[in-house]
Parts: structure tokens; sequence; C-alpha cells
């Protein structure tokens, strides 16, 4: 089926198709997409996936375009009636944001099991230099497993960091008095969290689907993801964010104590952050004393939590080692100095708050 506006409804792990993708090959996925399909047909991948579209690319009816960064080169080409993208989450968006543009059909073959850039309905996007968020147009997704099989160990680290942002958000929730849960929440919940052993590859890939359009409807994303941006110049991102977060959030409530006279350097955090000191969310001191209250009320709860989903950590591990043999990561810490300003809705920001951030 084609993806519409509004996200359908997914309460098991289903059939191809179910999440708007079809597990095939990518031969495959080239035949079904240009059947009964007139006209030129845009190809765009980078230079490791190019070789899942090569017959195509080889079709007189077909103009190939190798990935070069930037979003503006297709819209150099002739017109064409449909667009072809394969690779990572950046090609996935430059063709859907070229596809809204020109309102033409869109396959992807995504090489990242995480299928970032598949399924959101803005994403920044970089157009001569310069990055900007834009529209995407939704697509078909084709998912073959051996285009994936080098991501499927991150692909499964997704699904616990996933897990970690509901958590994040009940806590934050929580302590500050805000909102959380809701439809889209319940439904992440009851899909993540029973992951904690191995799954199969089908399963990996069917569940980051239905996560990431389960985002799309409101899921909470959490401070992981930024958190992951910046252990991107490492092996395994999601994995070590999801150990690096767990492990803070485990330190703030079983010894963290909010520490009334130690006001953060905002303005010196803001400067090593790179973002502008009038965008820092800073509570009064009203504030800080009701989260300093909520925070002792609640901590015990939370606690017994984190316990509960750090206790699957060696399970998962295993599962991660299953589809790519890897040592323990142990995730450099002090990349967690900036994240409260990288994620100001996040927990950390609230730790930074209390104090507990100055020392990583």
């Amino acid at each position: 089926m084609q993806l519409g506006l509004s996200v359908p409804k997914m309460n098991a792990v289903g059939a191809d198709g179910e999440e708007g993708l079809v597990l095939c090959s990518a031969v495959e996925g080239v035949e079904t997409f240009l059947q009964n399909r007139a006209g030129k047909a845009l190809i765009l991948a980078d230079g490791e996936a190019f070789s899942a579209l090569v017959g195509a690319s080889r079709l007189p009816r077909c103009v190939t375009l190798l990935w070069d960064g930037d979003a503006l080169a297709p819209f150099a080409l002739p017109d064409v009636s449909c667009v072809l993208a394969s690779g990572g989450p950046a090609v996935l968006r430059a063709a859907r944001f070229f596809a809204a543009v020109r309102r033409l059909p869109c396959a992807l073959f995504p090489t990242d099991a995480s299928l970032d850039g598949a399924f959101e309905i803005r994403a920044r996007v970089r157009l001569s230099g310069q990055e900007r968020e834009v529209v995407l147009a939704d697509a078909k997704v084709y998912c073959d497993l051996s285009l994936l099989q080098n991501s499927l160990a991150e692909g499964y680290a997704r699904l616990p960091l996933a897990r970690l942002a509901l958590f994040e958000s009940r806590a934050a929730g929580l302590i500050c008095r805000r909102p959380f849960g809701g439809e889209a929440y319940e439904r992440a919940f009851a899909l993540l969290d029973g992951v904690r052993g191995e799954l199969t590859a089908q399963q990996v890939v069917h569940m980051n689907a239905r996560m990431r359009l389960l985002e799309r409807e409101g899921a909470p994303v959490g401070e992981g993801r930024a958190l992951m941006q910046l252990y991107a110049s490492s092996a395994q991102p999601a994995l070590l964010a999801q150990r690096a977060l767990s492990a803070c959030y485990y330190a703030l409530l079983r010894c963290g104590v909010p520490r009334r006279y130690a006001v953060p350097d905002y303005r010196s955090r803001a400067a090593a952050a790179h973002i502008p000191y009038a965008d820092m969310r800073i509570p009064d001191g009203e504030t800080y004393a009701a989260r300093a209250l909520m925070f002792e009320r609640v901590r015990g709860e939370l606690l017994s939590e984190i316990m509960r989903l750090r206790a699957a950590h060696a399970a998962q591990l295993r599962a991660v080692r299953a589809f790519a043999p890897t040592r323990a990561p142990a995730p450099d810490l002090t990349k967690l100095a900036c994240l409260p300003e990288l994620a100001p809705d996040g927990l950390c920001a609230v730790a930074r708050d209390f104090g507990l951030m100055e020392n990583i």
C-alpha cells in the first residue's frame, strides 16, 4: 500500500506491506514498481548502494545520478515520471524531497535497517550547501535483506534505544509535570517492552518500520537521537547512545541529589553547544523547587524501572552480536556534556538544572 499522511493502526508485526514496506529482492522491487509506469525514471543512489539498482540503470528509460550530498542535484536533470533511490537516510530524504516537489511516485531501497529517512513527514536536507527543513513525499519501501545485512546490528540497537526514549519521556514528564503518554506511546511500549533477546532479521526490519511510523504519529524520539549524532563517527552509535544514557539515568536516580545553590553556567554551555543563549530554557526558582520535590517523590519507581531495563542489557548485547560480532562498547561519557542543550526537553536537561552535569 502507499502510505498516506494518516498513520495506519498497527497491533502486531504482520505480513509484508503492513508497515508500508515490502520484503523482497531489489530486482523484484524495481520490476514491481516500474511495472505499468510510463516515461523516464530517475535512479538516485550512493556509491555503495548503486549495485542494487545497476540492472535498472541499464534500461534506456532510466536516468542515473550518484548521490553527491546535495538534494538540489536531481532538479538539473530532464523531466522524469518517477524516482527510485537506494542508500542511507540522506539519499532517501533527498529522493522523497524531489518527489514531493515534482509530485512523483517514489520507491526506496534502504541500506540502513533503522529505516531512518523512509517515513518522516518532514526532515532536514542539504540544498546548495545549506540545510533546510522540507516536506517529504510518501514512498513505497522495498527492503532487500542483503542490502540491510551490515546494518542489522545497529537496527537491533535502535529498538532498546527507542524503549529508553519512552522511559525518558515518562521520567521527565513526571518530574517536570508535563504531559506524556498517548496512543502512540502506548503502542510503542507494547512493541518494545518485550525486546530482551534475539530477533530475526525480518523482525528487526518490521519493528523499526513500525517505530518510525509511531514516531511520525507522536511517539517520543528522546535525546538518544541527538546523542547518536555525537557518536556518529563511532562504529555503533545507537548501541553507544543506549549504554551511555542508561548509565546516566541510573546514576541520576541512584545517587543524584539536586544542588540547590549550584547554578550551571548556562551561557558557557550554550557557547559550547553552538546554540544561541536566548534559546536556553532556564527554570526559575519556583520551578526548580517543584521539580526537586517531585524528583524525590518519583525517584523510587523510576529507579526500579531503569534497573529492569538495564537487566536486559546482556541479552540485548548477545542479540547484537548475533548480527555482527562485537565487543561490549565503552561509550565516551563526555559526549553527554552538551546533550542538555541539544535536547532541551530531555532528562539530561533536568539533571543539568539540578547541577549534576557539570563534571562529566
